[in-house]
């Protein structure tokens, strides 16, 4: 046998073991498991001002909430939230969820930076 010939042969080796079904791994040699059900929904959000609405409120929420975020931190996330919901009634419906998502990373970023 040559190499070509081994070389050949392993390929259709290789080819015969490939999964039907998509979304598996190519040639995998262990027993195929049922995909894992996520322990939460899906959530599609889209651009619209009840979206707006809803990180609003959310931002408002944690904002209540006991923290330690430094009081400059939270200034610059009110301020943002401000900006938010303003560009939101103005329709400016992607500029405002951007300010409002970037308003609740930020306290996220401080909450986690002060435990």
């Amino acid at each position: 046998m040559t190499i070509r010939t081994v070389f050949f042969l392993t390929v259709l080796l290789l080819l015969a073991q490939m999964p039907l079904r998509p979304g598996h791994a190519w040639g995998s040699l262990l027993p195929e498991e049922e995909p894992s059900t996520p322990a939460q929904d899906l959530v599609i959000t889209s651009d619209s001002q009840a979206y707006c609405a809803q990180l609003s409120e959310h931002l408002a929420e944690k904002m209540r909430m006991p923290h330690d975020v430094p009081v400059g931190a939270m200034d610059d996330a009110r301020h943002l939230q401000e900006e938010g919901q303003e560009l939101c009634q103005q329709n400016h419906i992607r500029a405002g969820i951007g300010r409002l998502r970037r308003a609740l990373v930020l306290l996220k970023n401080q909450e986690g930076s002060h435990q």
